[in-house]
């Protein structure tokens, strides 16, 4: 049986979502499972990929023989898994102002109230899910559920900033194991055919889990304030109670299959640790630079010593894998030699900042400012996600639409400039007529383009691989989206300290959006200069043949 993050070809009948995040759990498999249910080999000598010198031939994986109720029962609880990792980051677009007000955060250190989470999350996904293909991914899913609940829990009793970001981070570490081991559990634990199901389904769990993070935080605001009774330490509470028993009783319920290369022998060596703290520290110390020159000079030892040793960190961790062979380098140097790999990879660094960047303002400006509740704040923002999915169901039914990305994504782009230029000529009027008018309507517009542009990215990353790189292609992807989300907030908040007032000054948020808004016609005239149309890698005549019919795509 295929690795779940192999690509999954789909038959003339069948589709799935778009937006499903892909694997983060590099593949040494060969084989891809259709939706049909049919196994499918690819002879990898056509793949125009360089083979390993030292791979250990991987036996394909069984499906366990499990009841139906157990089935769909575990889907349930890897779905929990998805659910929380992104409240984890979606509600906190609600609780950054309290949290900050409660721990004494600067206005310019507030973002790390989410990226403390988010950076950790992202330069964790490849190591954890080479850790489920070495060993077992039911080990990787449960202790890193049971830590992650043990955290939420001593996060919401927390009484200063320091601890507060310390432990987010570490957290962040913890949620990290739930995607790319539930990505594993769920092939070993579903037949063939029903795969497409199980995958869509866990995919769309995690799109709900998105919308429906903020309006949780907006009513778990309802609850009376004060000492450690505050709203948001709730919020932590709740996700603890809601994990731990489904996190213990994971040790016993889930079946333990092997990882796919768990035969290995020199598992150490195949972790790269080395390449993965030296990709962590880099992502953190960039993001560190960035924040602190956007909020105190970029000239300011602050700025230069973090940010400097970011970039030595990170040319370092690229030199180190290549170094290495592709079975011991959690991001091969092959992958990047693909066309437009790099290309499309680089753009993913822009699309979830353009929700993060005006998210976390308009949340903001319609609590503090207009002094509305959290919750109607929340309804507020909900017509973006609202846009988004509407997107996502329409290329759902026609995928054929992102078969070229070239123009899916360029479009998609047009549309979010065109949001952000909606959102600066507001000037500052986002309640009444001027919300419609304004807010409403470029969030709808500039919403549906990003994630048109989202759904063409993803599209290209995983049409442009062959199908055993469909797992570390997915995985890159990710660390893309999360690192750029992370990149934009941290830059905002510097912005928006341009002139007195921070939110409550419209300059500074409009200062911002016009950032953002350069950012977008930049990224869109360079993906229309390095983008180069062609065929993706194919691994045989008959994929060739398919190939146009629909878009190959990797959960």
């Amino acid at each position: 049986m295929s690795s779940p993050d192999s690509s999954t070809r789909l038959s003339p009948t069948e589709s799935v979502p778009t937006q499903v995040i892909p694997s983060p759990v590099p593949s040494l498999s060969d084989t891809v499972i259709g939706l049909n249910g049919a196994p499918e080999k690819h002879d990898k000598t056509s793949l125009p990929v360089e083979e390993p010198l030292n791979q250990q031939k991987v036996e394909a994986e069984r499906p366990m023989k499990l009841s139906q109720r157990k089935k769909w029962s575990l889907l349930a609880v890897f779905s929990l898994g998805f659910f929380v990792d992104v409240w984890s980051y979606s509600a906190f677009f609600i609780f950054t102002g309290p949290i900050s007000e409660s721990l004494d955060i600067l206005f310019e250190q507030q973002t790390w109230v989410i990226t403390s989470y988010a950076v950790t999350f992202a330069a964790f996904l490849l190591l954890w899910g080479r850790v489920s293909d070495l060993w077992s991914a039911k080990p990787v899913f449960s202790y890193g559920f049971i830590v992650l609940g043990i955290l939420d829990l001593i996060i919401s009793f927390l009484p200063d900033k320091y601890s507060f970001f310390v432990l987010r981070a570490i957290s962040g570490i913890a949620g990290a194991t739930l995607i790319p081991a539930s990505f594993r559990l769920i092939v070993a634990v579903f037949e063939p055919h029903e795969l497409g199901k199980a995958f869509t389904l866990y995919g769309m769990s995690g799109a709900l889990a998105n919308t429906t993070g903020i309006i949780i935080a907006g009513f778990v605001e309802y609850i009376p304030n004060g000492g450690q009774g505050e709203a948001w330490r709730w919020f932590f509470r709740i996700l603890a109670i809601l994990i731990m028993p489904f996190a213990i009783g994971s040790l016993y319920f889930i079946p333990t299959p092997k990882g796919a290369i768990a035969q290995a022998d020199d598992k150490w060596k195949r972790l790269d640790i080395v390449g993965t703290f030296s990709m962590l520290a880099g992502i953190v110390l960039l993001i560190l630079g960035l924040t602190l020159g956007a909020s105190y000079g970029w000239k300011k030892a602050g700025f230069l010593a973090p940010f400097l040793i970011a970039w030595v960190l990170i040319v370092f961790f690229f030199f180190w894998e290549a170094r290495l062979s592709d079975e011991c380098a959690i991001l091969p140097s092959k992958t990047w030699r693909i066309p437009n790999f790099a290309v499309l990879i680089t753009l993913g660094l822009f699309i979830y900042g353009w929700w993060s960047v005006n998210f976390l303002p308009f949340v903001e400006i319609f609590v503090r400012v207009h002094n509305e509740r959290a919750i109607i704040a929340a309804v507020r923002m909900l017509p973006q996600g609202i846009a988004a999915g509407v997107v996502t169901v329409v290329l759902t039914l026609y995928p054929k639409l992102t078969s070229n990305p070239r123009w899916p994504i360029s479009v998609g782009l047009i549309g979010g400039a065109i949001g952000l230029i909606l959102f600066t000529q507001s000037e500052g009027d986002v309640v009444g007529s001027g919300y419609w008018r304004w807010v409403f309507t470029g969030g709808a517009i500039g919403s549906s383009g990003v994630m048109i542009a989202f759904t063409g990215t993803n599209v290209g990353v995983m049409t442009s691989v062959p199908p055993e790189m469909a797992g570390v292609a997915g995985a890159v992807l990710q660390v893309s989206l999360q690192v750029g989300s992370a990149v934009a907030l941290s830059i905002q908040s510097g912005l928006l300290t341009i002139n007195p007032g921070n939110l409550e000054n419209f300059s500074n948020v409009k200062a911002s959006w016009y950032f953002e808004l350069g950012w977008t016609l930049l990224w869109l005239v360079g993906f229309l200069v390095f983008y180069r149309p062609g065929k993706r890698p194919v691994s045989s005549a008959e994929d060739g043949a398919e190939q146009g019919e629909r878009p190959i795509m990797a959960h």
